[in-house]
């Protein structure tokens, strides 16, 4: 989850601060966000269910 999505946004909240116009690196944080959600989406980050017999 901070990989995925705490670090990309804070990524583009900070440049935009600072460098308005680099439009790249907030392009590449967004990609990056974008990327690691959907390789985690197979994932279920929830609670695993424990079956008791």
């Amino acid at each position: 989850m901070l990989i995925a999505v705490i670090i990309p946004v804070s990524g583009v909240l900070v440049n935009h601060l600072y460098r308005p116009n680099n439009i790249l690196l907030s392009i590449f944080f967004i990609v990056w966000m974008g990327f690691f959600v959907l390789a985690l989406e197979p994932f279920d980050m929830e609670e695993e269910e424990t079956v008791e017999p």
